[in-house]
């Protein structure tokens, strides 16, 4: 019997021959919006995997990896319909051959081209802007086994790793292709390191628990996952990715423990996952504890080892769900039900949410099994039949495909008839994060009709199309007065779209205009709607970005207090994931944000390595602004008048005033680390609150 997998890449291999030609010929010639220059941009990819086939010949899908940072340094998007081209042209497969990392904005754009067989990796790095070029190749063998056997090879690669062979990438592209190697690396954690850009055991250990807790408490309908982070690690990106859990939406906060608090809370604390059952009208706070010393005793690795070895030994052995049952890996500390006071008292600043709930003293699965790869066929002819075809010109696709669980099997389907209508990556598509437990559900809009046609698929035991109604949400139309403003507001009432009406009417009308940023359609694909908090972040990146430039060796860390949607925006465009300790999150009371600023937007600390500097930015944003100019009325209904923010937010000019520079203050590693703690507010660490509630002078 032929299996599911093989029928999706028969299918794709036979569509894609079809249409690579004109694909190509279409890159050719056509301009990319947001394009720097005038060099053509379709040669630089072709030269790029050209390269790669010339360090170890074709590549074949059974044998290759990709893995790029592409999409993330600064206009490096305007190669991805040419990398695609590239990619689709050779019949390789979106889940079985590549990996997208995320990475910072002044990252270099890069891909390590890894082949099993030989177990050589060609990195390559390339410049782009006045010219385009490779600026660095190299290519090495990086096969675990072989660098590991003797005490020769592992100080040979040791030293590789201090040169920097791979610019600082050894151990995340060692591991993860290694890891590939094997077979049994599950595409559900790969989607995890596509955020967290690397592999350790840090994220091993945060998809052994979010498994864990949709086991022990089942992600149904109506169930949601607020987690503390406290102490963070690098788990905390697996919850961001895998439950949709991001800063900007209140899924996550931040916060440090020290050794003591550790200590004194016991088990080896990993956070506190909060459990809302919507439907029961219950919550749970559900402390769980994570011991390394169960994984450092059993996965194999020597003390002697330098940690390329034991950290990949530990993946590996984390890798294998045989061992997760193993005795005090994961524990449950407590089960506490608490009420929404508790869980708003859990966020806030200077509050360690253990001592909330009485734990510590104020002082110290495999895929389904799918028998029918004609799903995404029946979707896109659905979509057609309701509005023609899809052209490259006016069709706009958004989509969860990949987040909720399972879905992931239909992503090369998906794909192949997406590419099989010569619709481009980075002009058609969005696809946006969503929880686990939420439907598979596709947005297709016309922009020349304004029409939208909104699918919801059923799969598992069977496969179809579930929900289906196509509605004009052209703006302008459905504003233009009073009565057609009621009529939508009923379809909004009724769910017209499955609860999605506002994310879909506005990021649809927003690409609608062409002067939707693709830069700021990134961090939407994270937030997955579009509003006017997801807008302030944009300003507010932008601002930063602009008075303290993201030169080489100058990261932020952002203490995202206040905390609300903004805070997406750093998360995906500076790589500030909680994982890697890029954002700490916590709330503030009124009377906390009116002593310090009525427009407190949070602290942004700028570290300069090379200068040895490092600055807390205090910056406040002025909302009213935007309230005041972008033509709302009072009378408006929230869609009306947030989607004429968000205009008025997405075009440059208007930006001037938006944003002020409330403190800048010369701080330290103590100071930072300090900044970080459950039990501290952060503004009283820098002297602009005191302990009162009072703002010092």
């Amino acid at each position: 019997m032929i299996g599911i997998r093989e029928i999706a890449n028969w299918k794709l291999k036979n569509k894609i021959s079809d249409f690579v030609l004109l694909t190509i010929l279409v890159f050719s010639f056509c301009s990319i919006p947001g394009m720097a220059t005038g060099v053509d941009n379709s040669e630089l990819m072709a030269q790029v995997f050209t390269a790669a086939e010339e360090s170890f010949g074709d590549l074949e899908s059974e044998d290759t990896l990709i893995i790029t940072d592409i999409g993330s340094p600064a206009e490096s998007y305007v190669f991805l319909d040419d990398f695609y081209s590239e990619f689709y042209d050779r019949e390789l497969l979106y889940t079985d051959n590549l990996l997208v990392v995320q990475n910072a904005r002044n990252a270099p754009l890069w891909f390590a081209f890894f082949d099993k067989p030989s177990g050589n990796c060609t990195y390559i790095e390339v410049s782009y802007g006045d010219g385009n070029e490779i600026s660095y190749q190299v290519t090495e063998n990086i096969d675990f086994d072989t660098l590991s056997k003797n005490q020769e090879s592992i100080d040979a690669w040791s030293e590789k790793v201090s040169s920097k062979v791979f610019d600082g990438r050894e151990f995340a592209i060692l591991t993860i292709c290694n890891a590939w190697a094997t077979g049994d690396l599950d595409y559900e954690l790969m989607q995890c390191l596509e955020l967290h850009n690397h592999f350790c055991p840090g994220v091993s250990s945060g998809y052994v628990l979010a498994n864990w807790m949709e086991e022990n408490y089942p992600l149904e309908d109506g169930v949601s996952y607020t987690v503390f982070s406290c102490p963070n690690w690098c788990k905390d990106d697996v919850f961001v990715k895998r439950w949709d859990a991001t800063p900007g939406k209140g899924g996550i906060w931040v916060s440090a423990l020290t050794d003591e608090e550790i200590e004194a809370i016991g088990n080896s604390p990993a956070g506190i996952f909060v459990v809302t059952d919507k439907d029961a009208g219950t919550m749970k706070a559900v402390a769980l504890g994570f011991d390394f010393d169960v994984v450092n005793e059993q996965c194999g690795a020597k003390d002697t080892d330098p940690s390329w070895i034991s950290k990949y030994l530990m993946d590996l052995w984390l890798m294998d769900r045989d061992n997760w049952d193993e005795e005090g890996l994961v524990t449950e500390i407590a089960v506490i039900d608490i009420d929404g006071d508790t869980l708003n008292e859990m966020k806030q600043a200077g509050v360690n949410p253990y001592v909330v709930l009485g734990l510590l003293n104020p002082e110290g699965n495999d895929n389904p099994s799918v028998e029918d790869s004609e799903l995404m066929d029946q979707v896109f002819a659905a979509a057609e039949e309701s509005l023609g075809n899809l052209s490259s010109e006016d069709s706009f696709i958004i989509t969860d495909i990949g987040s909720p669980e399972g879905s992931d099997f239909f992503l090369n389907d998906f794909y192949s008839e997406f590419y099989g209508r010569e619709l481009q990556y980075t002009q058609n598509l969005l696809a946006v994060q969503n929880a686990r437990n939420a439907p598979l559900w596709f947005a297709f809009f016309d922009k020349s009709s304004g029409n939208c046609t909104y699918i919801e698929v059923s799969y598992g035991n069977g496969n179809e199309i579930s929900y289906q109604v196509t509605e004009n949400i052209d703006f302008d139309t459905l504003s233009k007065n009073q009565k057609s403003i009621d009529a939508w507001n009923e379809k909004v009432s009724a769910k017209v779209f499955d609860g999605r009406e506002f994310a879909i009417l506005t990021i649809c009308n927003a690409w609608a205009t062409g002067d939707l940023d693709y830069e700021l359609m990134q961090c939407l694909e994270l937030h997955n709607h579009f509003c006017p908090g997801v807008s302030s972040g944009y300003v507010l990146a932008n601002w930063m970005e602009e008075n303290y430039p993201l030169e080489d060796g100058v990261s932020y860390t952002v203490f995202s207090s206040p905390q609300w949607c903004k805070d997406d925006v750093f998360l995906q465009r500076w790589d500030a994931t909680p994982g890697t300790g890029g954002i700490w999150v916590s709330a503030l009371t009124d009377e906390d944000i009116e002593a310090i600023d009525s427009s407190l937007a949070g602290i942004f600390v700028v570290n300069d390595k090379n200068a040895g500097t490092m600055k807390a930015v205090v910056l406040g944003y002025n909302s009213d602004i935007a309230s005041a100019q972008c033509g709302a009325k009072d009378t408006d209904p929230s869609w009306v008048s947030k989607y004429l923010k968000d205009l008025w937010l997405m075009e440059p000019d208007n930006w001037d005033g938006l944003v002020t520079e409330i403190a800048v203050i010369d701080i330290d590693s103590d100071t930072l680390s300090e900044m970080k703690l459950a039990d501290t507010n952060p503004y009283e660490v820098l002297g602009l609150l005191d302990s009162a509630g009072d703002v010092n002078a």
